[in-house]
């Protein structure tokens, strides 16, 4: 999973008091692919049954989860350059209330 792989990379760079913040991403993507996972079950269930699966809704489903996911880890990867240039006055914040270093 090179997503999770990345969120680890990400916890490296974090200092001590602050990997909680990369925890939670990973424990976010988790939930996701749990959710994920629930609803193929769903899905195969109904179509044991006879239901067609619309594959155009399947595919805008799948197209917003991945952004979610990929959303997620960006907004943390701004958050891990935040800390790394904290205190440098030439770094303009992603997120102004964010980290304090």
């Amino acid at each position: 999973m090179p997503m999770q792989n990345r969120v680890q990379e990400l916890r490296e760079l974090l200092p001590q008091d602050q990997k909680g913040i990369s925890a939670y991403v990973e424990h976010a993507l988790q939930s996701i692919d749990q959710l994920v996972e629930k609803h193929r079950c769903e899905n195969a269930a109904l179509a044991i049954y006879g239901e067609r699966i619309n594959g155009n809704e399947e595919r805008v489903y799948f197209d917003t989860v991945s952004q979610i996911k990929a959303e997620l880890l960006q907004t943390l990867e701004k958050t891990v350059q935040d800390s790394l240039h904290s205190g440098d006055k030439h770094w303009s914040k992603f997120y102004k209330d964010g980290i304090k270093g």
